[in-house]
């Protein structure tokens, strides 16, 4: 275009920003491992600011989101969704994941309970949802699964899509009808936020803590760890370690320490893998994470142990690490 006026197409273009928002970087919104580690699912939130106004001393910002799910095959790293779906409700989380299947659960805008959609179940084979949030409430009247968050793993049935009604009971929802029965068991609450850490488990009988702000493990006070640790968490990698009396997995006569790197932030991570026997460093490998919008919410790590290797996800990204010699594998971003 051969304009005489090139202002005219700076005020076009500004027009075009101001209709369209400022798109903000992708920022995860939680996710979870399948029992087996096959399978990362997750959901992210992309953000567009339309507006600035100065209110006192701070500034507020108005503008929309989309939720968005996507799926990573940990065994190759790739995204299973080639467009990643955006499911039809404001709030989803994912309630489980198995070999089949991802539960996402909903919560709609606002306080009344009464608006709240059920959950969905998504299919991995075909890439689609397999029973919607409208079926799943009209095959369970009475709005029994109507915003319902609390989900359950059943370690004897790791296939089972377990969610927890209105009326307190657990259900196991069928993926093909979205039809709910009651079920029971020895069953596993689960967590995919991103905010708050939920695999800490307790030291192995015979070793516990000492020190100061860093802190070394010794046991029975005649042994004491190769090295120490700032804010050491002792973990539980494997499906069904998640009750308060649980003890960190033995990972071949070892166990993972979570530690930090600073006492003033939880951006940069150390894993290390601690002989239980000797208390001799096996390896210890710095976890990266990116600093982001969502700076300052790093306590989010999630923990599987598939084969011979560990999966770790953060705020950022899907770390593929290597047992044997804490090599870090393969680092995928979950966000682009």
């Amino acid at each position: 275009m051969n304009d005489r006026h090139p202002w005219r197409l700076l005020v076009l273009a500004a027009c075009a920003l101001l209709l369209a928002g400022c798109r903000q970087a992708p920022a995860l919104s939680g996710g979870m491992f399948s029992a087996g580690g096959k399978y990362f699912a997750y959901v992210y939130v992309v953000r567009w600011i339309h507006s600035y106004q100065r209110t006192g001393g701070r500034t507020v910002s108005t503008g929309t989101f989309r939720p968005y799910l996507q799926v990573i095959d940990t065994d190759s790293g790739r995204k299973l969704l080639e467009r990643p779906l955006q499911p039809d409700c404001s709030y989803p989380r994912i309630g489980d994941v198995n070999e089949s299947h991802v539960l996402v659960t909903c919560m709609a805008a606002g306080r009344d309970t009464r608006d709240r959609p059920a959950p969905f179940v998504f299919d991995l084979a075909t890439g689609k949802v397999r029973v919607d949030s409208g079926t799943v409430a009209e095959r369970n009247p009475g709005g029994l699964l109507g915003g319902a968050d609390s989900t359950f793993r059943d370690p004897a049935a790791p296939e089972a899509l377990i969610v927890e009604g209105k009326d307190g009971r657990n259900y196991r929802l069928d993926p093909g009808s979205g039809v709910a029965t009651v079920t029971s068991g020895e069953l596993v609450r689960l967590q995919s936020g991103i905010s708050g850490f939920h695999q800490a488990c307790h030291l192995p009988a015979g070793l516990h803590e000492s020190g100061g702000t860093r802190r070394h493990i010794e046991r029975d006070k005649a042994l004491r760890s190769q090295d120490d640790f700032l804010d050491p968490r002792f973990l539980c990698v494997d499906s069904g370690q998640r009750d308060s009396l649980a003890v960190a997995t033995d990972i071949d006569g070892g166990l993972l320490v979570l530690s930090r790197t600073s006492t003033q932030d939880a951006q940069d991570k150390l894993l290390t893998l601690l002989d239980r026997t000797t208390l001799k460093t096996r390896w210890s490998t710095p976890l990266p994470q990116p600093r982001g919008d969502w700076a300052g919410r790093f306590d989010s790590e999630k923990f599987a142990r598939r084969g011979r290797r560990v999966l770790v996800a953060n705020a950022s990204r899907l770390l593929d690490i290597d047992l044997a010699s804490g090599r870090i594998l393969r680092d995928t971003a979950l966000v682009d």
